[in-house]
């Protein structure tokens, strides 16, 4: 299923890199950036967000039999992410027995609109001060807004994680993340995950500038130009386009295809947050404060009626088409929740904010002087108050044991078809040496710590993954042992595939006890002097290569 969400007026401007369930046919580019041509095909330009028909925030009122109370009303697309609000609400109309109504004297009307740019409009006039917003757009979203503080966005909850409903998928050619490289990727202009592509490219040393960028809104024709374009090396896409483009039993399957990654993998990379603007907040907290613990009451209601509501919400064939809704998406409850919000989370609110900030200065479409600090979107005061009154303890946190251990048991069987990210980092070793001193102020200690730091932030992000290091060994004798004859050259052979394993090993020892990764979650291999990468400098064969690989 699709959502088109805020993705055309926000975070097409940086790059448009889709996803979403379902491409819109009818979405905007809300006006906010442009084209150009590259042959036949169209690539994206950057362009600033632009937003105009700004007003004060407007709640009208409905009588639930007690008087009048409060309306706020939120628009929605077609997403099963917004099942809690469902819940929250016991469906899409005011109501007596709402949580809202209950904790804060308001009601809450669920308004179908699968326009974007209507949605953001709505926002920017007042019609509807609450709207979602993936955390990725938050920067974009306060660049564009930050002139009149009345609409200035607060992040104050998180609906869902995308989580298995979104990815990227590569034809036969791209062996390596580097091969994506100034060729061209295929994406849907009305959605909002650019920032799964910019992270990805980002871990592999590129910038959106270093692909060419082409839109189409729609799947099916995305799916034919995906198939019979031999420049479009990659697809951001959702389901079910990729799961079926890469099966050979579908009729959508093209030859060769696989998927490169996707949100099951980096399974809190696209976090989806409900907004509020700045003036609603300030003149009305304490019922902002019941909104958001209506949301997590909601989060742990959801069931056969919700599945009812929506379907009816959404003209769906019935609640069994609604639940499925939620196949690719995890809700978020309450640990899950103030886990977003803690800023020491690698993979929060805060994190996502500042990642996403520099990814789009890159492109153009911030200022290269935007230095955004997250505390001015991100609004913590109700996680914090809920804390302090220790609400919902009874609510586990799923996210934090998300990576299947008994998987990694089979990573030899997943290796040659789910390798996600693949990072040569050369780790500096003395010859003869198979460790290094972590503490050493030498510089080329100093990079190597410097590499495992990324890669453990590479191990949060991508956490349904197992992490494969991989020892190579200098190059330098071989043709030195093989002068010896081939039993000596065997034997040598043999002894550098070990060398090299014992650093992969030592690298391993590093990352779990220095940077506290989990140690289920390497697996170690030694190919001695195999597979080189630089036969001109045998030097550079000198490295640890990391790989993750899905469990999915």
């Amino acid at each position: 299923m699709k959502r088109a969400l805020l993705g055309a007026a926000i975070l097409v401007v940086a790059i448009a890199v889709g996803v979403g369930y379902k491409a819109l046919s009818g979405g905007s580019r809300g006006g906010a950036a442009g084209q150009k041509k590259g042959g036949d095909l169209q690539y994206a330009v950057a362009e600033p967000l632009t937003v105009t028909g700004i007003g004060g925030y407007q709640l009208s009122t409905v009588d639930l039999g007690d008087g009048p109370v409060p309306l706020l009303r939120i628009p929605l697309d077609t997403w099963g992410g917004y099942a809690a609000l469902f819940a929250a609400n016991g469906g899409s109309a005011p109501n007596r027995d709402s949580l809202f109504y209950k904790k804060g004297k308001f009601a809450v009307e669920l308004v179908s609109e699968e326009s974007a740019t209507a949605q953001l409009s709505g926002y920017a006039a007042g019609r509807y001060p609450v709207i979602w917003a993936p955390m990725d757009s938050l920067p974009l979203l306060y660049d564009a807004l930050k002139a009149d503080k009345r609409i200035m966005p607060k992040v104050l909850g998180l609906f869902d994680w995308s989580s298995g409903g979104d990815g990227i998928i590569v034809k036969e050619e791209i062996k390596r993340p580097a091969d994506l490289r100034d060729r061209v990727v295929l994406t849907s202009s009305n959605t909002p995950y650019s920032f799964m592509l910019l992270w990805y490219l980002a871990q592999n040393g590129m910038t959106g500038k270093d692909v060419k960028v082409v839109w189409v809104d729609d799947g099916e024709k995305a799916l034919e130009m995906f198939r019979g374009d031999s420049r479009i090396v990659a697809w951001v896409s959702w389901t079910p386009f990729i799961n079926d483009v890469v099966d050979p039993n579908s009729a959508s399957y093209v030859a060769g295809s696989r998927l490169l990654i996707s949100s099951r993998d980096a399974n809190q990379l696209i976090a989806d947050t409900y907004i509020v603007r700045n003036d609603l907040f300030q003149d009305k907290p304490e019922m902002m404060a019941a909104f958001v613990e209506a949301m997590i009451e909601g989060s742990q209601a959801i069931g056969t009626a919700t599945y009812s509501r929506m379907a009816e919400f959404y003209k769906l064939s019935g609640p069994g088409e609604a639940k499925a809704m939620l196949d690719d998406v995890h809700i978020a409850n309450w640990p899950e929740t103030r886990m977003f919000f803690d800023v020491a989370n690698q993979i929060g609110a805060y994190k996502i904010f500042l990642l996403s900030q520099e990814y789009y200065k890159q492109l153009g479409a911030l200022p290269q002087s935007a230095s955004y600090d997250p505390e001015r979107v991100i609004n913590a005061s109700v996680i914090d108050a809920i804390a302090a009154k220790g609400l919902y303890k009874d609510q586990k946190n799923a996210m934090l044991d998300s990576f299947n251990k008994k998987a990694s048991f089979d990573i030899a069987d997943l290796e040659s078809q789910r390798v996600v990210l693949t990072n040569d980092i050369m780790l500096y070793f003395e010859a003869q040496r198979l460790d290094f001193d972590p503490a050493s102020q030498k510089q080329e200690i100093k990079d190597n710590m410097r590499m495992l730091a990324q890669v453990t932030e590479q191990t949060e992000f991508l956490a349904t993954t197992v992490i494969k290091l991989v020892g190579h060994l200098d190059t330098a004798k071989v043709e030195e042992y093989r002068a010896k004859g081939n039993q000596a050259f065997i034997e040598a052979s043999a002894q550098a595939k070990l060398i090299s394993k014992k650093r992969a090993e030592f690298v391993k020892k590093l990352l779990v006890e220095k940077f506290k990764v989990d140690a289920e979650r390497i697996v170690t291999e030694g190919r001695g002097w195999d597979n080189p990468i630089d036969p001109e400098d045998p030097a550079r064969n000198r490295r640890v290569e990391v790989q993750f690989i899905s469990l999915e």
